[in-house]
């Protein structure tokens, strides 16, 4: 055995320890990197980038498939896995190379060969091109030793040969079916892959999610993404047995909470987590302690149990990330030249590569709730961002969490396009810990995925510092969303102010959602529970298919009751705006003694109260034809929400985009036009109520504010007056502004509600 003496000794040349033994060697320190098989670690050869790799090829195939959507007129098209295997192999075969050239040049040592502990810093290392091994000595140890798939300890998975990620990517055949144990990043990545080159694919997930770290909208939008493109997903899955072998045929005996069953594929991939490369390195003998779970202990500055020995990446417990791994050799770099560099509060991203991607960056808001760390929280979906509509990928949302007390960006999320280069704009202004107006306001290119950012934070009205608006008000720190089972609908909400103050219940019209009321609940949730619901058929309440739901005016109602009794809400306020109104005095007519007022805003209740622009719909309640319904539809797209926004507005520049944007994004999903023009044609069954809506407002009196704007070609100025009619005291006030006066007047509609329900609720 030939023994040998080297100033730095680093095992594992992944990227932490590469760049650290290119580093040192380049300034003048002796330093060997020891690595058993693959140079340059296991992200150029079998991880991140020849994943990458196959999933653009899986992209150009989906692509291909979908060709006469974009005009290219194609043949039958197949997929020749050798030919994607070649490609893959030939970009690692390059990154190799281009490693090998970089130690060369940097002065740094690659051993290839197996190494083990046989004293405090002392390595054997059995040299792979042959029998003989060294005795390597070292004044500092440097430990990138990384992780393997790990394979659950379920009867016969084993004994049935499963691929991993690693036997995946050198396949030259496709598999007929593949089942695909775990439903995290690798396990997603590669199940889009392989379905898109035409395998059969059944994810099994052992929790009741995907992506178990993401907040449950992701999880949600990801799984329905992957099933809409016949991936089958299996959640709460507890593998019983496998028998059989993969590559030929393997049958799992799976439990759900449903029952039992028995699922036959050809190929099983296990993608079910990491397990360190600690085992049988002698680190006992070196004084390098292991936690639990067979990962490193570390300080926070990668610092082992044992004296001038480090660890790096993956086996010290670092996040699961390339980029993780590279930070922390600049951690274990700055210090060894006098630094305190460490590895606490590191604003860590994420992407998984799906199509679309899904990245994320700081907390999420399962995170910053368990954590009991209030936020506000800024949604868009992609849709409403116009470049999504150039490349006909409009799937996904954006959200930001945000600080109530100044403004700071504390957490982000994207699921679609290019979200990894979205997210790294987004992630600039955190670690520059700069407000959400930066981005709010900053000059981004047309059009562009990272434009998008603009409408997101332009949606937030925050108060920064005392919590001053410009109009005097205060606002609530926080304005939150959640989801609600009623009437076996998701109902999605925003909420915000004191639990124990007065509710006042929002209820937004056509063609908006409670997206609508954004800069106006902050407004009022100083004083009062505010809360906004979004309607069926509106914004991003869900109906399960088998729901079987009904469009019209009295279900909206009954669903909107079952909200209330959902929420325990015994005492509101109404604000009724457009749909709202018949929606929202249905509610008061059955249950009168619970509303405590009413604010109607362009609400209408009576027909003298309905100009002239409801002449189609008029054509349309009295003959339901076809071509009266398609004469309609077609003023349901972006332009005819344009001009909706700005009737009545003399000037149409002090419109923000957002509001618009996003009604016609969610007007434009599938059979969501035809909601639209069902409640249409029900509307006619509103005016056959008026009469009843009259007889409640002359028994009961509610307190009711009339805030109209005046020039509303739909619901005219005598609509409002003739509240008076039924409601004496009733108060009618008119603003200079179209049907949607809360995009022009919010402050002046805020401040009026404010002294109306301080004399009516209290």
């Amino acid at each position: 055995m030939i023994s040998e003496y080297c100033r730095n000794v680093i095992i594992g040349s992944g990227e932490g320890g590469k760049y650290l033994a290119w580093h040192l060697a380049q300034s003048g320190e002796p330093t060997m990197v020891i690595e058993r098989k693959y140079v340059g670690g296991s992200c150029p050869n079998i991880n991140c980038l020849p994943t990458k790799n196959e999933i653009w090829s899986a992209k150009v195939a989906n692509l291909v498939q979908h060709a006469s959507e974009f005009g290219s007129v194609t043949g039958e098209a197949s997929v020749d896995m050798e030919a994607v295997r070649k490609r893959k192999r030939a970009m690692v075969d390059g990154l190799i190379e281009v490693h090998r050239s970089r130690y060369k040049a940097s002065g740094a040592r690659l051993v290839m060969g197996s190494a083990k502990f046989v004293g405090p810093k002392s390595l054997e290392v059995h040299l792979v091109d042959d029998e003989d091994e060294i005795r390597i000595d070292a004044e500092r140890v440097f430990l990138n030793l990384g992780t393997h798939a790990s394979i659950p300890a379920v009867p016969g998975l084993v004994e049935c040969d499963p691929l991993t990620h690693i036997e995946l990517l050198e396949l030259s055949h496709l598999p007929r079916h593949l089942l695909v144990v775990g439903g995290g990043y690798v396990g997603l990545e590669f199940a889009q892959a392989l379905r898109r080159f035409g395998s059969k694919v059944t994810i099994l997930q052992h929790g009741p999610h995907l992506l178990a770290n993401q907040d449950h909208d992701v999880s949600e939008d990801i799984q329905r993404i992957l099933v809409f493109e016949g991936i089958d997903v299996v959640t709460s899955a507890e593998i019983v047995s496998v028998s059989g072998r993969s590559g030929a045929e393997v049958k799992l005996a799976i439990r759900t909470p449903q029952g039992e069953l028995t699922l036959v594929a050809s190929d099983v991939l296990v993608a079910a987590g990491r397990t360190p490369n600690t085992h049988g390195m002698g680190l006992d003998v070196a004084g390098v302690e292991l936690d639990h779970r067979g990962y490193i202990k570390v300080n926070d500055r990668l610092e082992t149990t044992a004296q001038d020995i480090w660890a790096i990446g993956e086996c010290a417990g670092s996040p699961q990330f390339t980029h993780a791994s590279l930070d922390d050799f600049r951690v274990i770099r700055d210090n060894l030249a006098g630094g305190n560099r460490s590895t606490r509060d590191r604003l860590m991203p994420s992407c998984l590569f799906t199509d679309p991607q899904v990245a994320h960056v700081g907390l999420t808001e399962a995170e910053a709730k368990h954590k009991g760390i209030a936020v506000q929280v800024a949604r868009l979906p992609m849709a409403a961002v116009l470049r999504t509509r150039t490349i006909s990928e409009t799937q996904g949302f954006m959200k930001a969490l945000i600080a109530p007390e100044d403004g700071r960006i504390l957490g982000f999320t994207m699921v679609g396009a290019e979200a990894g280069e979205v997210m790294a704009v987004v992630q600039m202004a955190m670690q520059a810990g700069a407000p959400y107006t930066l981005l709010r306001d900053a000059i981004l290119a047309h059009p562009t995925m990272a434009e998008g950012l603009n409408s997101l934070f332009s949606g937030l009205e925050m108060a920064v510092g005392d919590g001053a608006h410009q109009d005097g008000s205060k606002m609530w720190s926080t304005t939150s969303v959640h989801r609600v089972e009623a009437d076996g609908v998701k109902i999605f909400y925003r909420e915000a102010g004191p639990k124990d103050a007065p509710t006042v219940l929002l209820l937004h019209g056509f063609p908006t959602s409670s997206f609508q009321y954004r800069e106006l609940i902050p407004r009022l949730a100083e004083r009062y529970r505010v809360i906004a619901p979004d309607l069926p058929g509106f914004g991003f309440t869900e109906i399960p298919e088998k729901r079987g739901y009904t469009f019209t005016f009295d279900a909206l109602a009954k669903t909107i009751e079952a909200f209330i009794d959902a929420l325990g809400l015994k005492r509101y306020a109404l604000y009724v705006f457009d749909y709202g109104a018949p929606t929202g005095l249905r509610v008061a007519m059955a249950r009168p003694e619970n509303v405590t007022a009413i604010v109607s805003q362009n609400g209408n209740a009576y027909e003298e109260g309905l100009g002239d622009a409801w002449a189609p719909i008029r054509r349309y309640w009295t003959t339901p034809s076809s071509e009266n319904r398609e004469a309609i539809r077609k003023s349901l797209n972006a332009d005819g929400m344009r001009r909706e926004y700005g009737a009545g507005i003399a000037d149409t520049d002090v419109l923000a985009p957002e509001g618009y944007t996003l009604d016609a994004a969610l007007l434009a999903r599938p059979g969501n036009q035809d909601i639209q023009l069902d409640l249409f044609l029900d509307y006619a069954n509103n005016v056959k109520l008026y009469p009843k809506f009259h007889e409640y407002f002359r028994k009961w009196k509610p307190p009711l504010l009339a805030i109209w704007g005046k020039n509303d070609p739909y619901f005219i100025p005598p609509g409002a007056e003739a509240f008076k009619r039924d409601i004496p005291n009733a108060e009618v006030r008119f603003l200079d502004t179209g049907h949607f006066a809360l995009e022009t007047h919010v402050n002046e509609v805020a401040h009026r509600m404010r002294e109306f329900l301080a004399k009516a609720v209290y």
